[in-house]
């Protein structure tokens, strides 16, 4: 069976508008929140020696972020642009939703990305950076869609608290910390 012309026009210009519509939610990320300030971290080495100093391991550390819903644990990736995240926390962000697939919020500072492995087809359940944006995201819904280039940088992957991810609506407030050496949560306070 034959699809008729003008459904197969409509079918192709819905398929067209699938990057669109992910570059669309991208461009969102990239917009600062004035509402929710984080602190200015120090950038490049410096700031990885600071998470460090600061007696935390910032390599294939844990990071806990904190959500109205609840709790998610992230074990962070041991690579470059992984430290430097760590290195920036603890930050307070707003996290948009505008796709139903995922949490993203723009960071207060960049992340060099020279050299990282980047994917345009992103996993649930894993956090990544979008250079363009300055803005990290956890995938929650796999609805999918691609992201055009440069694409993503993987930073980590949700441990638990996945569900808590996916719940809260298009705008939250978030704080991401280190987890403490132990592994446990540090202190309650948000």
């Amino acid at each position: 069976m034959s699809t008729p012309s003008p459904l197969r026009s409509r079918l192709r210009a819905s398929a067209a508008l699938v990057p669109a519509s992910v570059a669309a939610v991208l461009a969102v990320w990239s917009l600062n929140d004035p509402a929710q300030p984080g602190p200015t971290p120090p950038a490049g080495p410096a700031a990885v020696a600071v998470a460090r100093g600061a007696g935390h391991d910032a390599t294939g550390g844990h990071v806990i972020l904190r959500l109205p819903d609840g709790l998610a644990r992230v074990t962070l990736d041991d690579t470059a642009p992984a430290r430097a995240f760590a290195a920036m926390l603890p930050l307070r962000l707003t996290m948009h939703d505008p796709m139903g697939q995922a949490k993203s919020g723009q960071l207060p500072a960049t992340i060099a990305v020279t050299g990282a492995d980047r994917v345009v087809d992103p996993s649930v359940g894993l956090l990544y950076y979008w250079a363009p944006g300055n803005a990290v995201a956890i995938f929650y819904d796999d609805l999918g869609q691609t992201v055009p280039p440069p694409g993503l940088v993987r930073l980590g992957v949700v441990d638990s608290g996945a569900a808590s991810i996916g719940k809260g609506g298009n705008r939250i407030p978030v704080r991401i910390e280190l987890a403490d050496r132990t592994g446990t949560h540090p202190g309650s306070s948000s």
